[in-house]
């Protein structure tokens, strides 16, 4: 299938780490289009698959994106009001994760294939299909697409690297991801293998005899050894194929495509075979091709909590029943539980019913003091939840751990969740002394400071209402809720918000202790807060919190509200629709792949930054706007916006402001109707940077020393230092630092230890927090700890046919073919029963009959007999195995008819399967080596590291 280029370097601006320019160049393809295609593609297979499963038909998008694909999957008209936000937010990840790879580690050669490291840029390969493998296991969604975004990045490079395209090859390399095998024909240090050219284009450059020994070689980044290959950049040509366009023969193909075509195909291979290995249905998990938001609870389970949870429980099932079945049914819940002294690890499922159990199965008791550790609980749910999420926490008890303060407020910054509280611990002071806060116990200060930071609510209530706020809850439920307008005002006053036609169910949320307003629509049509259902709108109070539910019909236009308050208060405007909008701040970077690299900390204060905005829904905007305004309103920053692809803009900002700040969208749609859109998480600059490696793999029993760095832009003195993680793998680190006007940074260490008997497929996020002692400010930065076992098996199962009837008429009819297959793992792992996964094409003659009968092959090995039957109308079926540690085996065969001439075959490879794939199943039992996984890509990344300080 062929897809516009246009959509693929539109998702993320142009991500340029295949092309060695900055220019939009329309005929190069970027890691960026590789990748989505290969991910939209075999996301397109699983979802027909899945659909089959279930009896349903599935039809293919004639255009395949985001969008058309999220309502083909969950088989939803374009009517129901589905958004791509959250796919799209996923998909962004695991594309960030890849060309990221050439800011981090652009001089790591094992990590592109260049200086013919051959060995060791599968070594990264391996090390990464293995967390990916190992965190699927774990339901870890978010460190598997982690690791899958950077493994794709050097998957594809070597395609572009090295000269496999030059050797004729069209098809992917089996070898990269069949550590098992040995690679033959390597270029040694003393080959030559190019001549010496030093001229911006450099045809032929590479030696006959490498070409016709087929002699495998990749360049050399500057200095090139002689008689090596460049790699080539922009001023001098070489071997590398990261960009079209250039001197191509008449009726050649251009290097640059034949790459692209091969390195999309060997992507494609990989996301199969996870596929395959996990099953579609948790593959599409892992794209977030899923129908709604995540629902995460975050619950105090100490003994006076009894009432609260008897209403979360009510509110559970009634949440569950009303929305199974709809576009908002969610995709994920998440538990966590937290008491005194005890934090339970966060518990998830995607079965409803299996939600109900587990809210039901709560016990209330113990506690003691008042505070409780719900700090910790709510760490643990913003390591747990996707970025975006909506978390609710219920307590009736302020924070004990106030140490996570700053730690859950950079994970709510990096993650953007929003986190809301429902608090029943009681007002009980003068509104006089609580100007500043809209909650009135001053123990709920930190959670209303949290709730602000992050677009969040601080709800409080009685134990006798709760039940009367959680309306809310059921509210956010929905993949499609964005924020109109959000305000956190300490006086009165009157503010406007437009809603444009898009937008629907417009409701507004109001939290503050003395609070009175006047709402009036375009028409000039007003209604008070005191009457409950008017003209314009429903309003109901509980404790500190009003909802507005604006009243069906035209709701098109500006909207007024004036609210009467001498005290603080909080308004969040909120609305169902498509028309989204999601940012990052990102740098500019160099070097011979530069681009854009995403900064997951808080930008540099003080400074011009770059946000790319990436707006959903809609296919043309016009004066497009993007401001920066502060939290009760004040416009701070305008910034300049230029649009890169159909729904991908760049935002240049002028030096950011030291206050926090939100984002405003502004715009037109091409019927003239304005429309506004406000991010929720308050962004806060800082003139602190701190840099960790990103990520570190490391096998149980092992510790590992890991330097980080702090620069300080115009600060001195003192720098306290914080780690915090989830599995305490933090064994030490340098609680202090100093910098001076001479030397503005400093460097640390931080130790960590994987105790043994840690499963595979764990993973820590360790935030490492600077803070200056002089100024106060603060900043952070995350490092993602992967464990993997030290012995892993890398060999897929073996098969053979051991009968077959697979001849068919020409007239498929009421005939069938038949084959038996001998399945085993030798002495490796063993297969995974039954997962044997068979893939039928879309085709109303699909009857088919499987029989799975466990045995044991000829060398003592237990085995798998698979006998499948179906209709000769059936013409291409994928019979695979799976063993216990995720590698993939196929059979691949096909049925005879009268027309084919070809003659029998014992083993058969279906010509309508075309790809090759790494895992073809042999026809001779194996003896599955265990490998060990080498720790050569850890310890590269330390040296490279340490380099930069």
């Amino acid at each position: 299938m062929g897809y516009p280029l246009l959509f693929f370097c539109s998702l993320i601006g142009w991500s340029l780490a295949f092309l060695p320019s900055l220019s939009p160049d329309m005929q190069s393809v970027t890691h960026t289009d590789i990748t989505m295609e290969a991910l939209l593609e075999v996301a397109s297979s699983a979802c027909r698959d899945e659909a089959q499963a279930k009896g349903q038909n599935y039809k293919e998008p004639a255009l395949l994106t985001a969008q058309s694909l999220l309502l083909a999957c969950l088989g939803v008209s374009e009517d129901a009001g589905l958004s791509s936000s959250k796919l799209i937010e996923v998909l962004e990840e695991i594309i960030s994760e890849n060309t990221n790879i050439d800011n981090d580690l652009g001089g790591s050669p094992a990590h592109h294939f260049n200086d013919e490291v051959f060995e060791q840029g599968r070594e990264i390969i391996t090390q990464g299909v293995s967390v990916i493998r190992a965190s699927l296991q774990q339901d870890d969604l978010q460190a598997a697409r982690r690791a899958l975004g950077a493994v794709t990045h050097t998957l594809q490079d070597f395609y572009s690297h090295s000269n496999w395209i030059e050797l004729g090859n069209q098809d992917p390399y089996q070898k990269l991801l069949r550590p098992d095998l040995q690679f033959d024909n390597l270029a040694d240090a003393n080959t030559p293998t190019c001549n010496d050219c030093q001229d911006r284009e450099c045809p032929n450059v590479i030696l006959p005899e490498i070409l016709s020994r087929n002699t495998l070689t990749s360049g050399y980044v500057r200095p090139t050894p002689q008689g090596k290959c460049n790699h080539g950049d922009n001023t001098i040509g070489g071997i590398n194929k990261d960009v079209g366009g250039g001197n191509v023969a008449p009726g050649a193909i251009d290097p640059h495509i034949a790459a692209h075509v091969v390195a999309t195909e060997a992507t494609k291979n990989l996301l199969q075979d996870i596929r395959t290995a996990f099953g579609s249905a948790t593959f599409l998990r892992l794209l977030g091709i899923t129908r709604s938001s995540v629902v995460c609870f975050v619950i105090d389970t100490t003994g006076s909590m009894t009432d609260d949870i008897a209403h979360v429980r009510t509110l559970t099932a009634d949440m569950i029943n009303s929305k199974t079945g709809t576009p908002d049914e969610p995709s994920l819940y998440i538990l966590v539980e937290f008491n005194d002294p005890d934090v339970k690890q966060p518990v998830s499922t995607t079965d409803p019913e299996e939600m109900i159990r587990m809210v039901n199965n709560i016990r209330v008791a113990g506690g003691g003091d008042p505070p409780e550790y719900s700090l910790t609980g709510i760490q643990y749910a913003l390591l747990t939840a996707p970025p975006s999420s909506n978390i609710f926490v219920f307590t009736d008890a302020p924070a004990k751990d106030v140490e996570l303060e700053s730690t859950v407020k950079s994970l709510a910054q990096s993650t953007q969740s929003k986190i809301s509280f429902l608090l029943t611990n009681g007002p009980s002071i003068s509104s006089r002394r609580r100007r500043r806060s809209v909650v009135s116990n001053p123990s709920n200060n930190l959670y209303q400071q949290l709730a602000q930071l992050s677009g969040g609510q601080a709800i409080e209530v009685s134990k006798a209402t709760i039940s009367q706020a959680t309306s809310i809850i059921q509210d956010s439920v929905t993949s499609s809720q964005v924020t109109l307008l959000q305000i956190d005002s300490t006086g009165p006053d009157t503010l406007s918000f437009i809603v444009d036609p898009r937008v629907q169910s417009v409701i507004l949320y109001i939290t503050g202790l003395s609070v009175e307003f006047s709402l009036q629509n375009p028409s000039g049509v007003s209604q008070e807060s005191t009457v409950e259902s008017g003209p314009l709108a429903s309003v109901s109070a509980v404790g500190n919190l009003f909802t507005v539910r604006l009243n069906e019909g035209n709701q098109t236009g500006r909207w007024l509200i004036t609210v009467r308050s001498s005290q603080a208060y909080s308004l969040r405007v909120k609305g169902r629709s498509t028309l989204d909008f999601m940012s990052r701040f990102v740098e500019e970077f160099g070097g011979p792949h530069p681009g854009f690299a995403e900064i997951s900390a808080r930008p540099p204060a003080g400074q011009n930054a770059i946000l790319r905005l990436t707006v959903t829904g809609v296919d043309m905007l016009f004066e497009v706007k993007l401001s920066l305004v502060s939290a009760n309103g004040e416009l701070l920053r305008n910034t300049s916006v230029t649009r890169l692809r159909q729904g991908t803009y760049l935002a240049r900002v002028p030096p950011l402001p030291e206050v926090p700040f939100i984002l405003l969208l502004t715009g037109e749609e091409a019927d003239g109707q304005l429309f506004q859109r406000q991010s929720t998480t308050q962004i806060q600059a800082s003139q602190l940077t701190v840099q960790v490696q990103k990520v570190v793999i490391l096998v149980p029993g092992q510790s590992i020393a890991v330097p980080f760095t702090v620069e300080a832009r115009g600060i001195e003195g003192a720098l306290d230092i914080q780690a915090q993680d989830d599995q305490r793998f933090v064994r030490t680190f340098n609680t202090s630092l100093h910098v001076s006007n001479v030397t503005d940074n400093a460097t640390g260490w931080l130790g960590l230890t994987v105790p043994t008997g840690t499963p595979p497929g764990t993973s820590s996020v360790v935030t490492l927090e600077a803070e200056s002692t002089a100024t106060r400010q603060s900043n952070f930065a995350l490092l993602r700890v992967s464990v993997i076992q030290a012995v892993i098996d890398f060999t897929p199962p073996v098969c053979r046919v051991v009968n077959e009837s697979l001849d068919c008429p020409t007239q498929c009819g009421n005939a069938t073919w038949e084959v038996t297959l001998l399945m085993t793992d030798g002495n490796g792992t063993g297969l995974q029963a039954p997962r044997i996964s068979i893939t039928l094409p879309d085709t109303t003659y699909n009857e088919s009959t499987v029989s799975i009968t466990e045995v044991t092959d000829e060398n003592g090995y237990n085995a798998t007999l698979l006998t499948y039957t179906a209709s000769c109308c059936v013409t291409n079926v994928d019979i695979s195995a799976v063993d216990k540690e995720g590698n993939v085996g196929r059979c691949d065969f096909s049925i005879r008819r009268p027309s084919t001439a070809a003659p029998p075959q014992t083993t058969l490879t279906s010509p309508t399967t075309a790809r090759p794939t790494s895992n073809t199943i042999s026809t001779t039992p194996s003896n599955s080596p265990r490998l060990p996984v080498p720790l050569w890509t850890t310890l590269l990344l330390l040296a490279l590291t340490a380099l930069r300080f």
